[in-house]
């Protein structure tokens, strides 16, 4: 017996919203992120400053940004978006932080990492991990966050946070026989010894930015 198909009549509408936006939104993400200056909000979320000062002039809801900070935070989005209730919210049932990992986050930038606020995550969504004996960061990038596993510092396949000449970046990595490695770069690849780069982790996980 097939079923009853779904008449458009019993799909409930969504009605819009009435969000915040521009220094409405921005005073809330420096409070929150606890930097002084909106133009400060550019080096945390890697953009350009400009960006902010359109969000002011136009008025803009920074929806992405806001994500962002509500995943890293916890920050609650009908606070910051809409001005209702409060900025975290009370637990409910019976919710602990104990199955939250606050992982240290840094931003990547011309090779150098800047300390973030700390980055809150699901432990389940690290598959085939024992979190409790590895250790993770999370490093967003201009384009995505990434979360590393420090522990995996083995090169085989896969994308590594490495070090060459004291400078950081994130590359695929191919093993070769005779301890030799491809780095990929860009659309180019090179050959080189292990002992020529350090590994710092492996990238378990990476999310691209809207």
């Amino acid at each position: 017996m097939k079923p009853n198909p779904i008449h458009k009549s019993h799909i409930p509408t969504i009605s819009t919203y009435s969000y915040l936006g521009g220094k409405a939104v921005t005073s809330k993400l420096c409070s929150v992120l606890e930097v002084d200056e909106y133009q400060d909000l550019a080096d945390v979320f890697g953009i350009p400053r400009g960006t902010v000062s359109t969000w002011h002039s136009r008025e803009t809801t920074p929806f992405e940004i806001a994500i962002r900070s509500h995943l890293t935070t916890g920050v609650s989005l009908r606070w910051l978006l809409l001005n209702e209730g409060d900025a975290f919210p009370a637990m409910t049932n019976n919710e602990t932080t104990s199955n939250v990992l606050m992982l240290p986050h840094y931003q990547l930038k011309s090779g150098e990492l800047t300390a973030l606020p700390a980055l809150s995550f699901d432990p389940a969504l690290i598959q085939h991990a024992n979190t409790e004996s590895h250790h993770f960061m999370a490093l967003q990038t201009a384009s995505k966050t990434m979360i590393i596993d420090q522990n995996d510092t083995l090169p085989i396949s896969g994308s590594y946070l490495i070090t060459i000449d004291n400078l950081m970046s994130i590359n695929d990595i191919q093993r070769l026989p005779g301890n030799q490695l491809v780095l990929h770069y860009g659309q180019s690849s090179i050959a080189i010894a292990q002992a020529d780069i350090n590994i710092m982790g492996k990238v378990i996980i990476s999310i691209n930015h809207i």
